[in-house]
């Protein structure tokens, strides 16, 4: 009798240890992820933007769960990739560089599908017959232009052989144009046109178009195994299911459609990091302009 009570009360444990464990692993299961994400500089709420709704229709078509954090403070750029390097924050979204890609992971899906390196300019609208009279890409060269001072834009149109003026915030970059200390602020297709909307001075270019292999990626630490494998789940869903198409034309069509770039005229430009975006195939997801 002894025997059976000391084989029940060990059967009991076991099942109770068990069910305990299973509670233990459950638990573990659904605890969220916690992603801390950099918060830019400028006066669009990131909820807002375009790569935040992108963010957050990835790690929902993860199937796991998570929590979205902002930073402590909004950053410039260069701060907050080097907040990522040392583990402060979790994912951020940039141009690629080869700089950036040496301390950084990147997630090799393009969220701009290439159009960041198809860059239109912003000017003066009292500058438009002087931009329509050029006839040369010489004469062209010749320009000033603006741009952020951390960006991998800056140091690529300067090996390119523009002079080009730098200040830290987009605010300051409109203002030096519209100042005359440059002659045109290059922007991207999918940036220009909201832009000039808010700055009633300025208008888009209609002639010109700056062109270099580019991509935005998101990028982690590099030892971020588990955020960029549910990032690299989520994204590749999401494209599959269509989500990331609706998301990219919902921001961004129109300002494709009225960039004409089929009939503008193309200025070439080497891009130093050329060999990783080559390697990498811009994550398979480039959108191709009509041939010019």
């Amino acid at each position: 009798m002894s025997s059976r009570r000391t084989f029940s009360c060990i059967y009991v444990g076991l099942a109770m240890l068990s069910a305990l464990l299973a509670a233990f692993a459950i638990h573990a299961v659904e605890s969220p992820l916690r992603v801390v994400y950099g918060s830019p500089v400028g006066p669009v709420p990131t909820p807002q933007m375009y790569p935040y709704k992108m963010l957050k229709a990835a790690l929902d078509a993860s199937g796991k769960p998570y929590q979205l954090q902002p930073a402590n403070a909004d950053m410039v750029q260069s701060r907050v990739l080097r907040e990522i390097e040392q583990g402060n924050v979790d994912v951020y979204w940039s141009a690629t560089s080869a700089e950036r890609e040496a301390s950084l992971r990147p997630i090799r899906v393009a969220l701009d599908k290439g159009l960041n390196g198809w860059r239109i300019l912003l000017i003066r609208k009292s500058d438009q017959a002087r931009f329509a009279a050029m006839r040369t890409e010489s004469s062209f060269r010749r320009l000033t232009f603006v741009q952020g001072h951390d960006w991998p834009d800056t140091p690529l149109l300067t090996a390119n052989g523009f002079k080009v003026l730098t200040a830290q915030h987009p605010p300051a970059m409109f203002e030096m144009l519209l100042k005359h200390r440059a002659d045109a602020f290059p922007r991207s297709v999918i940036e220009a046109f909201r832009e000039q909307e808010n700055y009633p001075e300025l208008m888009v270019e209609p002639k010109f178009v700056l062109v270099y292999p580019a991509a935005v990626y998101f990028f982690v630490n590099k030892s971020n195994d588990e955020l960029a494998k549910r990032l690299e789940v989520g994204l590749k869903a999401i494209q599959q299911s269509g989500e990331f198409d609706r998301l990219f034309n919902e921001r961004y069509g129109r300002s494709i459609q009225a960039a004409n770039l089929a009939q503008r005229q193309v200025i070439q430009l080497d891009n130093p990091s050329i060999h990783i975006l080559e390697q990498a195939g811009l994550g398979g997801n480039i959108l191709k302009p009509a041939a010019h």
